[in-house]
């Protein structure tokens, strides 16, 4: 319960700062429109990283900063660095990973901000043997830096 108050909270704050250093207009239709494909490439991309096993590729999608954060399903709280090596520790256990988007929303905020629900089943194969599905809920912050859509938040959680 503890875990997910800080998770809540620290989202609250990432979305309440981004807000309140800009003063722009939530984007158009038509810019909504246009963005919405720019993510979901940016998705698409992180999908193929992932089914790679490709750290390098799954972070190009990633915002490289000191105030990047990612929750993991267990619960850490990691800045860029530390993620990119805690996937490559999790992708030297599997043989295969299969990723399935079950269902992404996207919500624009301003100043080029937008909130990505996404809901996937990953179909794991770890080295040791058997079969593993999990099915994920995670929340992607993105933000346009360099006209290019960055995750500069992620927060992810195993449904049960």
């Amino acid at each position: 319960m503890y875990k997910i108050l800080i998770t809540v909270l620290a989202l609250i704050f990432v979305l309440f700062v981004g807000c309140a250093k800009s003063n722009q207009a939530v984007m158009t239709p038509q810019e909504q429109d246009a963005a919405k494909k720019e993510l979901t490439e940016a998705i698409n991309t992180i999908i193929e990283g992932l089914e790679k096993m490709d750290a390098e590729a799954l972070f190009q999608s990633y915002w490289n900063a000191h105030d990047f954060v990612l929750f993991t399903t267990d619960g850490l709280m990691i800045d860029y660095q530390a993620a990119k090596e805690h996937h490559v520790g999790w992708f030297t256990s599997l043989s295969s990973l299969k990723v399935t988007t079950v269902a992404e929303e996207f919500r624009f905020l301003p100043g080029n901000a937008t909130v990505c629900a996404w809901r996937a089943t990953f179909d794991l194969k770890p080295k040791a043997g058997g079969e593993q599905k999990m099915d994920l809920a995670i929340t992607l912050v993105f933000n346009k830096i360099d006209n290019h859509w960055k995750v500069v938040y992620q927060q992810t959680s195993a449904l049960q």
